[in-house]
């Protein structure tokens, strides 16, 4: 009964009733106590039919007045100062209304207070400007924002949102000394209809159905187009698709409100279309397992490395040691890192070394003593290690064996491996070398008793190097057309914060694990994104039609490449940790023995270039996994002896 009261009062129209019979009712009660107060207070009997008739004028002047002025549509915990003002105008015009009307059809007001509208007035407003504050206050807390100004020399702006952070943004805009920086025309609601009120004093025009309508309008009344201004943290992927396809057909101003400064706007990017709630962290963890310890990032230049130190920076380590092949990574981190640390907070040194390269890598072991280190370092394009798959062997599985047994012979505390979903049931060469550098990690267990290791799984990282969204920006500022390898084609997506954050969580939760169990952390991934709609949405942001501005060709998958990942296998049962976002696998592996030999042996035909050794080799490592690309190319006879492999490097 009560579902279908509530159902009945949100009917379009329903509840802008209510509020004009409620009102109307109250300001009769207040002409109906002030008269029988003034002939109380003279000890005078009232008048027969007075108060009567007095009251039920007065309710009819009220409805009429409501609706001539709209004071009806504020919605009430919304309410502003121009809401008020409305309110004041409508009660003066039934003040007016009223006696006019006993005047001229109840024998001329005879017995009607002639001070009665001088007292009514002030009471009735009051009535109702408590009445609303106290709804208000109740719903909202606050009473102080509810000023709002207009500037002619501002843009114009239309915001949409639900109706909570429609009020948000406007409350706390209008607590700014600038304002909003937009003149606000008008509301587009998104989780209920209540076009036709208002939202502190501003317009509801209508839902996000009637946006083209409803923008046309404003754009044809106003010199310039209005911007469009979302005002949800985090509407979700499908609403974010929408509103962007709507902004583009209407080559409309797009922006929204920051995820992390929620006080300021910002256009729409990439990782606004993946639909990802950003995560309320608990950082206290990771500070106490990184606050005074000597943390060594290999990669630490990369797109993940580079974030990494970011964030590793801000909780306070004692040295941090930073290790890069590329000269041109290393200088960009380390000049950040410089034009944001003070002289004599400098805690850092950037090393130019190559994990494969075992004396230089032992060099700086031995000067830094790593406690913690986090193996970032790795070839991650699909293309490029099926083009290049023994140097892809060479440096994933290689060099992460090179830095866990340096790790074992200085006795690092924790050794985190960046793995990735191309891992799970691998198709190319960089998913197969990434599965093998998991195994090395698994089977690294019980070797080192006072040695957490862990390897964290996840998917695709926005904007990173070699990405597809950086590919398709570019194709989209040339003009086009954009390259998408498969109309079905599907990947999981996070951004490089998020990325960061998460692997830093997941080393600090095993920390806190028995060393001789072997983790693998899974990061959720949230539902696969579609890089079909991606380049489309992506062509959108742009104010561009998607196959009439741009064309999107499809190129066909490549070697190697999957139409769908996956980030576990069938029987890694995962379980739930601490840490919102953070899956584990934890177990030990069998016959570690047995595998380190296999990967020796295929380390062993990588230095001497052998591709149908390697083949074999990754064959017993992962038997369910073909090789494609270059390893299936036949050999050259051999014309000279091969080289013997040397001990100092893989």
């Amino acid at each position: 009964m009560l579902s279908g009261l509530k159902s009945f009062l949100n009917l379009p129209g329903v509840s802008k009733f209510m509020v004009i019979l409620y009102d109307a009712l109250l300001g009769g009660l207040c002409m109906y106590l002030v008269i029988q107060w003034r002939y109380t207070f003279e000890d005078v009997p009232t008048p027969a039919g007075v108060a009567e008739s007095a009251t039920a004028v007065f309710i009819i002047s009220c409805i009429c007045a409501w609706i001539l002025t709209d004071a009806h549509k504020a919605i009430w915990r919304f309410i502003s100062l121009d809401d008020f003002k409305r309110l004041f105008q409508a009660v003066a015009l039934s003040i007016i209304i009223t006696p006019v009307i006993l005047f001229f059809f109840f024998a001329r007001a005879e017995g009607f207070p002639r001070l009665a509208s001088f007292v009514v007035g002030p009471l009735f407003f009051f009535a109702l400007v408590m009445s609303r504050v106290l709804v208000l206050f109740v719903q909202n807390g606050d009473i102080r924002a509810i000023f709002r100004g207009q500037n002619s020399n501002l843009p114009n702006a239309v915001l949409i949102g639900t109706q909570q952070s429609l009020h948000i943004y406007l409350r706390d805009a209008s607590r700014k000394a600038a304002g909003p920086g937009y003149n606000i025309k008008g509301l587009i609601g998104t989780d209920a209809d209540h076009r036709g009120r208002s939202i502190r004093g501003i317009p509801v025009l209508g839902n996000l159905d009637e946006l083209s309508s409803v923008y046309s309008g404003l754009k044809n009344r106003y010199d310039r187009p209005p911007t469009l201004i979302a005002t949800d943290v985090n509407p979700g992927r499908t609403k974010s698709y929408d509103l962007v396809r709507k902004a583009s057909e209407l080559g409309a101003p797009l922006v929204r409100v920051s995820q992390t400064r929620p006080d300021t706007l910002s256009p729409f990017e990439a990782s606004d279309l993946i639909g990802r709630e950003l995560r309320a962290l608990d950082i206290e963890p990771v500070r106490r397992f990184i606050a005074g310890k000597r943390v060594m990032i290999t990669g630490a230049g990369g797109t993940i490395g580079s974030e990494i130190t970011r964030q590793v920076t801000a909780y306070m380590p004692e040295r941090l040691i930073l290790v890069d092949n590329s000269e041109y990574n290393l200088y960009e981190i380390d000049r950040e890192l410089r034009s944001s640390t003070p002289d004599a907070h400098r805690n850092w040194f950037p090393f130019l070394a190559n994990i494969c390269d075992i004396p230089r890598m032992e060099e700086i072991f031995v000067a830094e003593k790593p406690e913690i280190i986090i193996h970032a370092a790795a070839l991650k394009h699909v293309p490029l290690s099926e083009v290049n798959p023994i140097e892809a062997l060479r440096t994933n599985i290689g060099g992460t064996r090179n830095i866990l047994s340096l790790a074992n012979k200085y006795k690092a505390e924790s050794f985190t491996l960046i793995s990735t979903d191309k891992a799970v049931r691998p198709t190319n060469i960089m998913g197969a070398s990434k599965r093998i550098a998991e195994m090395l990690t698994m089977g690294q267990t019980g070797k080192s008793p006072k040695m957490s290791t862990c390897a964290v799984r996840f998917g695709n990282v926005l904007a990173s190097t070699g990405s597809v969204v950086p590919l398709f920006e570019e194709q989209i500022a040339k003009g086009g057309p954009v390259t998408v390898t498969h109309k079905d084609v599907t990947r999981y997506f996070m951004t490089t914060e998020e990325a960061a954050a998460l692997v830093l969580q997941a080393a600090a939760l095993n920390s806190n694990q028995r060393p001789e169990l072997g983790s693998i952390y899974v990061l959720e991934m949230g539902e696969p994104v579609k890089i079909n709609k991606l380049a489309r949405q992506l062509i959108r942001l742009r104010g561009l039609v998607p196959d009439r501005d741009i064309q999107i060709i499809y190129t066909g998958l490549r070697p190697g490449e999957k139409l769908t990942e996956e980030l576990i296998y069938d029987e890694e049962l995962l379980e739930s940790t601490y840490v919102d976002g953070v899956l584990r696998f934890t177990g030990a592996m069998s016959a570690p023995e047995v595998t380190k030999g296999f990967i020796d042996t295929l380390l062993k035909y990588v230095v001497l270039r052998d591709r149908k050794e390697i083949k074999k080799s990754l064959a017993k490592l992962l038997p369910d996994y073909k090789p494609n690309g270059s390893l299936n190319q036949k050999q050259k006879p051999k014309d000279h002896a091969q080289p013997k492999p040397k001990s100092e490097t893989i």
